[in-house]
């Protein structure tokens, strides 16, 4: 199966322009996110203490992140149907589906998480990768490919945490090539742009247009995503 992703790209960048009222709320309320993130998380080193008193305000912005993406991907559905009428609409929808599209992220990132970590411990203790981490990074690598389509399916489709993991694994069986280029340009091509604006310096213009970038970078993959779902789905 071939995949278009150039056109995905432009359908995504249309998508934005034509839906400019609900583009430009959708970036505000990120980077509302990203300057609450800069006021709970200080730049300087803190103790362990200040570090365990700093757990439950990221726990509460890891959640708002969440539901900000199941607020962004319902509402793109309803724009998608013609139903379309304020921004708020599916609020309540997003909120009763959080636990499980949670269980769905964790799902999904904690074995790559796992292998990374153990790399990265392999190469801090000089003994370099071992012959345990490459593998877990490896399968964490797949894990997360097979089931990153896993939230837009739990909401495209509306169903349940079980349902949306078993179709989402069966689904993607045979189009792992399209997954990796999924991928590759709604996870890794994002983090490489950020990683560039925040090379620009740490003064607050640059400060504000990295929030700025990585707003529109997060919303403009959210609509990826579910544009790419709709395609591979056909």
């Amino acid at each position: 199966m071939l995949m278009n992703f150039p056109q995905l790209i432009q359908d995504s960048w249309n998508f934005i322009r034509n839906r400019s009222q609900f583009s430009l709320f959708a970036i505000i309320l990120l980077v509302a996110i990203q300057a609450t993130v800069l006021l709970v998380m200080p730049n300087a080193p803190v103790s362990a203490e200040a570090s365990i008193s700093m757990l439950l305000p990221t726990i509460i912005i890891g959640i708002a992140n969440v539901y900000v993406s199941l607020l962004l991907i319902l509402n793109i559905k309803s724009i998608n149907a013609g139903q379309y009428h304020s921004f708020l609409q599916n609020a309540l929808t997003a909120f009763n589906k959080l636990l499980p599209a949670i269980g769905l992220y964790i799902l999904m990132v904690l074995p790559l998480s796992f292998g990374l970590s153990s790399v990265l411990l392999s190469v801090m203790s000089g003994s370099g990768v071992n012959i345990i981490s490459l593998p877990l990074l490896v399968m964490g690598i797949f894990i997360f490919m097979k089931l990153c389509l896993s939230i837009y399916i739990y909401l495209i489709e509306d169903y349940s945490f079980g349902q949306a993991v078993r179709f989402t694994w069966n689904f993607t069986k045979g189009k792992m090539n399209l997954m990796l280029g999924y991928c590759l340009i709604a996870n890794v091509l994002p983090q490489l742009l950020a990683g560039l604006v925040s090379k620009l310096g740490d003064n607050i213009a640059v400060m504000i247009i990295s929030f700025f970038i990585s707003a529109f970078l997060s919303l403009f993959t959210t609509i990826f995503g579910f544009r790419f779902y709709q395609a591979i789905r056909q």
